[in-house]
Formats: structure tokens, sequence, C-alpha cells
């Protein structure tokens, strides 16, 4: 929908966990140990001991990697570029959640508290 905003709110999940990916028909869930929950609509890339790969474009590509998340811990968040956001966990896995400039939605984040943000 929109580029995305200065990462520095998104901090708070540095030194949190993944508890859980949501593989759904249309789009990738990521939950964080504190409540937080990123839910990709556009694209998701995924990065494992130096391979990317893209994993969701619109419709899951491949899932083989996704169990390389759950329970590896946020070390660094921070925007590669104006329309990509780079999560770096541990165990030389990454994520990258792709937004674009449309009408559409392409990231949604859910607080813990239940406020939403779209992007």
């Amino acid at each position: 929908m929109y580029e995305l905003p200065n990462e520095s709110h998104l901090k708070e999940l540095i030194g949190q966990e993944v508890n859980l990916v949501s593989v759904g028909p249309y789009d990738a869930q990521i939950a964080f140990e504190k409540g937080v929950v990123i839910q990709s609509l556009h694209k998701l890339e995924g990065e494992v001991n130096g391979i990317k790969s893209l994993w969701f474009d619109g419709e899951w590509v491949s899932t083989k990697d996704v169990i390389h998340v759950p329970k590896k811990e946020v070390t660094d968040i921070r925007n590669e570029n104006q329309l990509v956001l780079k999560i770096t966990l541990t165990g030389g896995v990454a994520l990258y959640i792709h937004t674009e400039v449309s009408q559409y939605e392409s990231i949604n984040i859910t607080r813990s508290d239940g406020t939403l943000e779209v992007i």
C-alpha cells in the first residue's frame, strides 16, 4: 500500500523469538513471543545459511525452509530499502517482507494490545 515507515517502531522485536509461521492460501503470518504478528500479503523471501529464496508471492511458492524460522531469535530489524523490511534471526536465518506502492495493503502488523498498523 505504501512505502515502509521507519523501522524503529519495530525494534521491540529484537531479542524475541518467533513462535509461529502461519501458511495461509493468500498470506504468511509471523507471530513473535510477546504477541506481535506480522502478516505479509504481497511477497516474502527467506534466507537460510546464505541462500535467499522466494517463499510467497501472492501465493505460496515454497514452504520447505519455513521450518527453520520458529524458535529463532530476532537479532536485527531494518528497512533494506523503502519497500523491503529485513528481519535477521539467529541461526543464519533472515526474512524479507515486501510491500508495494499500490491501492492494496501489503503488510499488516498487529500489536500485542490489538492495535493494527496497515502498510
